[in-house]
């Protein structure tokens, strides 16, 4: 295998951008799983990012792509709460959110090391997670319960104990969004948003969880599409800001590892610059890995004309390409034993007892519960589950626990902010004998949504339905939505994984302590 220093201009430019590869188009679509194959046979590229897909058939692809690749792959995801976040399978363990409620830092490391066991078993051997950001603005749009708390002590502690957890299973940690991209109110992914702080308060709140995931020894840090113009008035994006990456990542906070940019498909980036330039001017900044351009092709061409014209140094792509190079021996892609699909080397029941355990003592109650609870006392109720269409199958999974063990009448159904008044007038008209009615609320940050905040015409719904009875909304994603969701006790789980609508469902069978 060739070194940096034998390796073509292009060799290196492929080696510092990743490409993201779907399982299920993989699968279904031979142009596009020619096309990927391309990238990593011909190209040369540096890894991939895995998305949805089946986790077996996930991890055949895997293994294809390293077959494919002259020097193996890095390959990433985003496995924040559990492999559940991109594929059909694995342990859904609760949201950091959750985690920081739970306060229990020695179990944030078993959940780290239980999901990067789970990820290492599929053939990712680089989980972008934890996210360092403080969630300290209630309207965040994109980080909310991704975020282990509000304050600097909780995410920084959980933050170093979630590095720890994974990085003993010698899978890459990664310490996100940097600067911090939890006091914003516009998703990344939709527009630039803008961290309109002094520097006096971005080094002593934003940046403290980054400054000790640095020294708890992470292995990279992920840039944020985020302006931050106490810190480079240009305004430019942290990702493309040599001013942050350069001067405040790598020399005032001497952070030596892997700096990877989020992903360059978001119209934070792509609705002001072009994405080879993009890429070339993220380099600059002192970035070594450039995460889904929006044609990568390009994004090569690009970085390798930029060497060609001494915009860019041959020395600078090769100190990138090194330190790629040495991350992927250290997590083991270079000289470790590659996955096979054989039975995993880990108790999935002993996980999913971790992720229910962790979920039970994540559950807050606010307001009268003690006089509502436990439902078992009514002899009819009726819960209308607040979705959209990626959290209907959650929704179910609550249901479907709650009528397990609950022997009364239920009537259940699903609603969202386009419901008409003669659907409304329908579902009244059938819960006659309900003496309770339970709100199931899955409104969480989402990527494209824009807002984590109830639309006023679920508020109105709830109203009418419950029509003057009591009230009880499990809230399963935006925990501050108890403030706006009128109801007479509130349930905050603050996470949607699997363990959590359980640990919630069994929560409604006793008064609580």
């Amino acid at each position: 295998m060739k070194t940096p220093d034998q390796m073509s201009i292009r060799q290196l430019a492929a080696q510092c951008v990743f490409e993201s590869v779907h399982e299920e188009f993989f699968t279904t679509d031979e142009a596009y799983r020619e096309g990927r194959i391309h990238l990593v046979a011909k190209e040369g590229i540096g890894g991939i990012c895995i998305f949805k897909g089946n986790l077996e058939r996930t991890s055949l692809m895997i293994s294809e792509l390293q077959e494919a690749s002259a020097i193996p792959l890095l390959v990433s995801a985003d496995f924040e709460y559990g492999v559940p976040m991109r594929l059909d399978n694995g342990t859904s363990f609760p949201h950091a959110m959750a985690l920081g409620m739970a306060g229990d830092l020695p179990r944030t490391f078993r959940v780290a090391q239980s999901i990067a066991r789970e990820a290492r078993a599929v053939g990712v051997r680089w989980n972008f997670a934890p996210c360092c950001d403080i969630n300290s603005n209630p309207d965040n749009p994109i980080i909310n319960i991704r975020s282990f708390g509000s304050t600097p002590d909780i995410v920084a502690t959980h933050a170093e104990a979630y590095i720890a957890g994974t990085q003993h299973e010698h899978i890459l940690a990664c310490a996100k969004h940097f600067p911090g991209h939890g006091d914003t109110s516009v998703d990344s992914h939709m527009s630039l948003p803008v961290l309109a702080m002094d520097a006096e308060r971005l080094r002593s709140f934003e940046l403290e969880p980054f400054r000790k995931a640095i020294a708890a020894g992470v292995q990279s840090v992920m840039v944020g599409h985020l302006a931050v113009p106490a810190l480079d008035p240009t305004m430019l994006p942290a990702t493309l800001s040599p001013a942050i990456v350069s001067g405040l990542l790598r020399t005032e906070l001497g952070f030596g590892g892997l700096i990877i940019t989020d992903a360059m498909d978001m119209k934070a980036i792509t609705n002001g610059w072009p994405g080879g330039e993009a890429a070339v001017l993220a380099l600059e900044a002192g970035v070594d890995i450039v995460l889904m351009p929006d044609n990568i092709v390009q994004a090569i061409d690009a970085i390798e004309q930029a060497v060609v014209s001494g915009r860019l140094t041959r020395e600078r792509l090769e100190q990138s390409a090194e330190r790629i190079l040495e991350a992927k021996r250290w997590c083991g892609a270079i000289g470790g034993e590659q996955p096979k699909s054989k039975k995993p080397p880990f108790d999935i029941d002993e996980h999913r007892r971790l992720a229910l355990e962790t979920a039970e003592m994540a559950l807050r109650w606010h307001g009268n519960a003690a006089e509502l609870l436990p439902i078992t006392k009514y002899p009819a109720i009726a819960g209308f589950a607040v979705v959209n269409e990626s959290t209907i199958e959650a929704a179910t999974s609550f249901f479907t626990y709650v009528a397990q063990w609950y022997e009364g009448d239920c009537h259940f159904a699903f609603i969202d902010e386009t419901i008409a008044d003669e659907d409304l007038e329908l579902l009244v008209g059938g819960i006659d004998d309900a003496e309770l009615i339970l709100f199931p609320i899955f409104i969480r940050a989402q990527a494209y949504r824009g807002s984590v905040g109830v639309p006023a015409r679920i508020v109105d719904a709830a109203k009418f339905l419950s029509a003057g009875r009591p009230m009880l909304a499990l809230l399963f994603g935006n925990p501050y939505l108890r403030d706006s969701f009128p109801a007479d006790a509130h349930l905050c789980a603050f996470s949607d994984s699997e363990g959590s609508l359980a640990a919630a469902a069994t929560a409604l069978a006793t008064s609580p302590q």
